[in-house]
């Protein structure tokens, strides 16, 4: 295998991740030469989460380990300092409750190095699911499978198929000099809504290796109906501001909205949507709509429960 020496900068944001960090951190350690800095974003955890990576750093002099510490700003903030502070041609994320398998690194790099496709900017990966204790988990029912690779804007709109998400890709750091930064206005759906912008000018490729474990327990974030329901308004008020049409997240929105008997303007961000969306949840377009689902209701959110992401 050919491996460039220090050419991928890790990003690691992390908000009171202490009963995580040091196996997170573990885990990039396997990945051996190929790892240039380790950027650790203390995004104001209150725990030991700093004092554990400060003694990761000492127990690995080897590494190159970088510690930002900033005022509790959100997973996209974080993940923004430290794609400000990278240096290296290639950036990898981890989520601090998840895990990387040994030659994660390596092997995407390589896949890299073997494309011929020039458009080539992000490459994904299997991933296996484990428990909060970290024990693996064989139900892999709800498991996106990587499928998608070239030009996958139009597969994408219909949701983040991205497999893993942030935790699995491997990005050209110069992507960003085009596509810009994760936004800071999304409390969820901020990969989603980044793999769309990087789709509109580049390709995607996989491994379908399982090369990341996706830790599954009781705070991730895709369990916040509220804050996922508010994520997605503002994913869908951007495709409607540029004048595309999106009708399976806005079938998915009213689905869930009547099964939760919520209004829309009740979700935050909502005051802001383009007026067009805002007739489209709350006019007479949505009351046809609602006596459409209705009868449906069962069938649709069964749908939606089966097509749930595990990221």
């Amino acid at each position: 295998m050919t491996t460039s020496l220090h050419c991928i900068d890790v990003v690691i944001p992390v908000y009171n991740g202490a009963q995580f960090i040091r196996q997170a951190l573990d885990s990039v350690a396997l990945q051996g030469d190929i790892l240039a800095t380790i950027i650790v974003v203390n995004d104001g955890s209150t725990d030991a989460t700093a004092d554990l990576v400060t003694q990761f750093i000492h127990e690995h002099p080897q590494l190159t380990v970088e510690l930002i510490n900033q005022d509790n700003a959100g997973l996209a903030a974080a993940r923004n300092t430290g794609i400000g502070h990278a240096k290296a041609p290639f950036i990898a994320f981890l989520d601090v409750d998840d895990l990387w398998l040994a030659n994660k690194l390596q092997l995407q790099y390589q896949l890299f190095l073997d494309s011929t496709d020039p458009k080539l900017g992000v490459i994904y990966c299997a991933y296996g699911t484990i428990a909060e204790s970290g024990e693996r988990l064989s139900d892999t029912l709800g498991n996106i499978v990587p499928k998608l690779k070239g030009d996958i804007y139009r597969q994408l709109r219909w949701g983040n198929f991205v497999s893993g998400s942030g935790s699995s890709v491997l990005i050209r750091r110069s992507l960003f000099d085009t596509i810009g930064l994760f936004d800071e206005t999304l409390k969820a759906c901020e990969d989603w809504d980044m793999w769309l912008r990087i789709a509109k000018h580049f390709h995607f490729d996989f491994i379908a290796q399982e090369l990341v474990l996706i830790r599954l327990h009781a705070h991730n974030m895709q369990k916040d109906t509220k804050r996922m329901i508010g994520a997605e308004l503002i994913v869908l008020n951007k495709f409607v501001k540029a004048n595309e049409s999106n009708p399976f997240l806005l079938w998915k929105l009213r689905t869930i909205l009547l099964d939760l008997q919520w209004e829309a303007s009740s979700i935050p961000g909502f005051e802001q949507c383009h007026p067009d969306l805002q007739n489209q949840l709350t006019g007479w377009r949505n009351t046809i709509a609602k006596a459409v689902l209705k009868p449906l209701q069962t069938l649709a959110l069964q749908y939606l429960q089966k097509k749930s992401m595990r990221h």
